[in-house]
């Protein structure tokens, strides 16, 4: 399934698997006794922590949050909305599949596009 997270295009298959294995690994303890907007408040931290600390998301992390997120709302998006104060308003939605695709498709041509100018460059280089 594809996740919305943020500007970040994630693809979690079966999320109440992926959660199942690794809800211990993610620290939101039992995710199956926590409410929505629990859930909400942990990855909106958790992406707050990211950008103060101007560290990076892993792919694992973000799918592990994606499937805590798709898991307890039903949602496949959650963007947060920056407000002028420095705070944040977490966004969820239902996104519509083909419009995630288009996202997708996006996304892997222009890493595609970049990985292919760095290629070049280092080419040159030589």
């Amino acid at each position: 399934m594809l996740f919305l997270l943020n500007d970040q295009i994630v693809n979690v298959a079966l999320p109440e698997m992926h959660l199942e294995r690794r809800w211990k690994m993610i620290g939101c303890g039992k995710p199956y006794g926590l409410r929505a907007c629990e859930v909400v408040e942990f990855v909106q931290g958790r992406l707050e922590e990211v950008r103060v600390t101007r560290e990076t998301l892993s792919d694992k992390e973000a799918r592990d949050l994606a499937a805590l997120i798709i898991s307890r709302t039903g949602a496949n998006s959650l963007i947060l909305r920056h407000r002028s104060d420095g705070s944040s308003e977490p966004m969820l939605r239902l996104i519509p599949a083909p419009v995630l695709d288009v996202f997708a498709r996006g996304s892997l041509a222009g890493q595609a596009s970049v990985q292919s100018h760095d290629d070049q460059q280092a080419a040159a280089a030589h």
